[in-house]
């Protein structure tokens, strides 16, 4: 009689990781929100296939890396993090109309007035030089090579449980800040206290200024010749996700002893100023990305206790 081969039985509470709980909990979400407000939701359709896309594939990388000990899913399975932040996050921009028919920037701008008792980006237009202005447009244009970096350098240094701690609190922290643009969805300054037309006579740079000043455009929906960018920008200025992942990233530098820990403080510190002093951002909206960085990295800790509690084992 012949023996039947035993049948492979993965058990996903053994392989998915606290990134992949995140995530798939992120798409979740945002699938839920595409069959409620089908009729509403643009392009609909295509956000519950790519989220269903994502999800399989986030499932098949945890159990590749779960039964093959070798470099190649490990370093997908740690990685895959970085395109799918990114898909989110211009995903997430489909949703937020449905909750607010309106912006909050006059509400954003009397708190920041009630703090100074001016407009910091009017000030902040006093001490404006072409070099300066070069200098912070393209430390703005780092914030997502930043994070890359460290988890790169962790990779090389075979710190794979730092960087899957590393890719948790990043994931957590970018969804965190993409899912509260629901509450308060806000523009910016460039548009509101400033005319967004004339930023490079008022803010011009030396050499490379427009370029990046376009691929920033171009993240939040402009495209060049846009007849009006009002109408179509991302609402994601409050709270200030270019401040709590940067200040995240710094912090985890710090944290795990990277070699790049003063320069992501440098960049960072030019980074997070440069997100007032280039009128993307409300000071405000920066003390709100601080306060989320640290809750970020405060509650992670607790999140990843609960659900150990529910029997996950693979979470670091």
């Amino acid at each position: 009689m012949q023996t039947k081969e035993p049948v492979l039985v993965v058990n996903l509470r053994q392989t998915l990781s606290m990134a992949d709980l995140c995530t798939l909990a992120v798409l979740c979400v945002y699938t839920v929100l595409s069959l409620i407000f089908y009729n509403v939701v643009e392009k609909a359709s295509f956000n519950i296939l790519i989220n269903i896309l994502i999800a399989s594939a986030i499932i098949a990388l945890s159990i590749g890396d779960k039964l093959h000990d070798g470099a190649f899913f490990r370093l997908l399975h740690q990685f895959y993090v970085i395109p799918v932040i990114y898909l989110l996050y211009a995903q997430v921009h489909s949703y937020i109309g449905i909750f607010h028919s309106h912006d909050f920037d006059s509400v954003l701008i009397e708190w920041d007035h009630w703090l100074f008792n001016v407009n910091p980006t009017e000030v902040l237009a006093q001490i404006a030089s072409p070099w300066l202005t070069e200098y912070l447009q393209a430390t703005y244009m780092l914030f997502y090579f930043l994070p890359i970096l460290q988890a790169v350098e962790l990779s090389c240094r075979n710190k794979h449980t730092e960087l899957k701690q590393f890719a948790y609190l990043m994931a957590f922290g970018f969804y965190v800040s993409h899912l509260l643009y629901f509450i308060m969805p806000a523009v910016g300054p460039r548009f509101t206290l400033h005319n967004f037309d004339s930023l490079h006579l008022e803010l011009p740079g030396l050499w490379l200024t427009e370029t990046f000043r376009g691929f920033v455009n171009a993240g939040g929906n402009i495209s060049p010749g846009t007849p009006n960018p009002l109408e179509v920008v991302n609402r994601d200025c409050m709270p200030s996700g270019h401040t709590m992942m940067t200040l995240v990233n710094i912090l985890l530098g710090f944290r795990f002893h990277s070699s790049m820990r003063w320069l992501f403080l440098l960049i960072g510190g030019s980074l997070i100023f440069a997100t007032v002093y280039l009128r993307y951002h409300y000071v405000v909206d920066v003390i709100a990305g601080v306060i989320l960085a640290l809750l970020t990295l405060w509650v992670a800790p607790y999140l990843t206790a609960w659900v150990k509690s529910k029997g996950f084992t693979s979470l670091t």
